[in-house]
């Protein structure tokens, strides 16, 4: 019987945010929007900022790269353990690869952002433990 009004409960919540995303893209004109290639400019996405202990954050804004190039094995894998000044990633800003290197010695515990993406100041890469 409890879930069963648990069941009940969590349709009704689903329907009624569904009800809501419908109403919000109607309002927005979602659907219009994406047919039209000249507004594809448009769509923005929004980065969430997460805050991370002992994250390795971005010295510069740039594109990361996990590996020395295409289709190598990348220079740190999670669970990985890396040595002070060992090479975890490059960031190439304005046609200039830098590397960037282990602070301390430990355990990869996450990677946090993936290959080609481009970062941010001050943005987490690679939390070590």
């Amino acid at each position: 019987m409890i879930k069963d009004l648990n069941d009940k409960n969590l349709l009704k919540n689903l329907l009624k945010a569904v009800k809501e995303l419908t109403k919000v893209l109607k309002e927005t004109n979602f659907s219009k929007k994406n047919e039209n290639n000249d507004n594809q400019g448009q769509i923005v996405t929004k980065r969430i900022q997460i805050k991370h202990n002992n994250a390795l954050t971005s010295p510069m804004v740039g594109t990361v790269y996990l590996s020395p190039e295409p289709k190598a094995k990348p220079f740190v894998q999670q669970g990985q353990n890396v040595k002070k000044n060992d090479t975890l990633l490059v960031i190439e800003a304005m046609k200039t690869f830098n590397p960037i290197k282990a602070q301390k010695s430990g355990k990869v515990e996450k990677i946090l952002v993936n290959d080609a993406e481009p970062v941010e100041y001050g943005q987490p890469l690679i939390v070590i433990k």
